[in-house]
């Protein structure tokens, strides 16, 4: 459900994980593997993302 989520933001932001992985200073391996566990994103990843314009509060069902 998270991973089906963080694909529409990309589609939205027009982003590609590529783009994410320079954001996040991460390896393609490692961003899925956080997609797949969520609970691992950092919260300085997670502040990274909402500043690139990810609605996290979306994706998260808060």
């Amino acid at each position: 459900m998270f991973e089906n989520k963080f694909k529409a933001e990309l589609k939205r932001l027009n982003l590609k994980r590529y783009n994410v992985c320079e954001m996040l200073r991460c390896t393609m391996p490692t961003l899925k593997s956080r997609l797949q566990n969520p609970d691992s994103f950092t919260i300085a990843e997670v502040t990274i993302l909402s500043g690139a314009g990810f609605a996290i509060s979306e994706i998260l069902e808060i």
